[in-house]
């Protein structure tokens, strides 16, 4: 029985909603075969189902954007005319991050300028100058409970102070006092630098900038130092530094005192290669990025591994030359995904990590 054309494009209209409402349960069959327990994609967890998960990731930012800042019609209109590019904006090569109140701080050694992100208000906002100074190796960032920026320049050799809004206020390790100014950390009275070439730790007054002592000393004994690049601050006040050509971690108090230190370089699970970025999570299980590993590794305070999340690569969860980590009060997880040009965040869920080999580690 022959159709007319209206009755042949019907039935084509009813075979193709067909299909596409069988495409759509297939991928939410498909969608919920890849989801744990917590309804987190399984793919996006560590340890993977069926353990229980203990890091998810959530986002990554690489620029505006990725938060939902939008550029009205105008100031886009005078951007063209000044010939200012949506690609200054965006991250080349991200080092340190620190993130506070729903602010995230990103120094990018590539295009030498130190990003801020406002996730709450979606505005960004970028420092490419300090005064007069235009910043040449941007490493190090922390901002403190007044919002006051610290901001740390490593050809530079000084440590940069401003205010909320990027103005201004002084110069901290003015002089000689610093060979290469790396990875910084705050503790509301004290501000702690690692001074990479200089093998040691400079505590400087917050307040005023003033020199208040040193600790460390080029070695490989304990509470020596072989080119340090980044230090962590824990909720109990103990300092954490990734001696990196030493190939470990060590822990001090406040006064530089020595607590412990675990690692040593190699290529196996829990060894050390490149390490770059470290931080704690609130129930003090330790993170150590390795820029060669291209993953993060988390250990107890006896060095024992307990977990490791990233492979090599560009997808979400994903690294390449990882740098800097910093966790926030949430416990998110902000990883420097340097070679991928963004800011990669994770979350750890409290409780028990659950480990191979490594069994009730808390």
């Amino acid at each position: 029985m022959s159709q007319t054309p209206m009755g042949r494009f019907v039935r084509w209209v009813i075979f193709c909603g067909i299909s596409i409402a069988l495409s759509a349960c297939a991928t939410s069959g498909l969608e919920r075969a890849q989801r744990d327990a917590n309804g987190f994609d399984a793919r996006l967890v560590w340890p993977p189902p069926p353990q229980t998960a203990r890091v998810h990731f959530e986002r990554s930012i690489s620029g505006p954007s990725d938060i939902g800042t939008r550029k009205s019609w105008l100031k886009r209109a005078i951007d063209s005319l000044l010939g200012k590019e949506e690609a200054a904006e965006r991250l080349l090569r991200p080092y340190g991050v620190f993130a506070d109140s729903g602010k995230i701080y990103v120094t990018d050694t590539g295009s030498r300028v130190l990003h801020i992100f406002d996730t709450k208000e979606k505005k960004y906002f970028a420092i490419r100058k300090v005064g007069r100074t235009e910043l040449v190796s941007p490493i190090g960032v922390v901002a403190d409970s007044a919002g006051r920026i610290y901001l740390s320049d490593s050809l530079l050799k000084k440590i940069f102070v401003l205010d909320g809004g990027g103005r201004y206020l002084m110069e901290i390790g003015t002089g000689d006092m610093l060979a290469r100014p790396s990875g910084i950390c705050a503790d509301g009275e004290r501000l702690y630098v690692v001074d990479t070439h200089g093998h040691k730790i400079v505590v400087f007054s917050e307040k005023d900038g003033s020199l208040l002592y040193t600790f460390g000393g080029n070695g490989s004994g304990e509470g020596e130092l072989n080119y340090p690049t980044n230090i962590f601050i824990d909720r109990q006040g103990l300092l954490y530094v990734t001696d990196s050509m030493n190939f470990r971690v060590q822990i001090f108090d406040r006064t530089g005192r020595f607590i412990s230190m675990f690692g040593k370089h190699g290529d196996g699970s829990g060894d050390f290669s490149k390490p770059r970025g470290i931080a704690v999570d609130s129930d003090g299980h330790i993170y150590v990025a390795d820029a060669l590993f291209d993953a993060v590794q988390i250990f107890d305070r006896e060095g024992r591994l307990l977990l490791a999340f990233g492979s090599t690569g560009k997808g979400d969860g994903e690294m390449i030359l990882p740098a800097g980590v910093f966790i926030d009060a949430d416990d998110r997880i902000y990883v420097a995904d340097s070679y991928n040009m963004r800011v990669q965040i994770f979350r750890y869920l409290k409780g028990e990590v659950e480990c191979p080999g490594v069994q009730g580690v808390k």
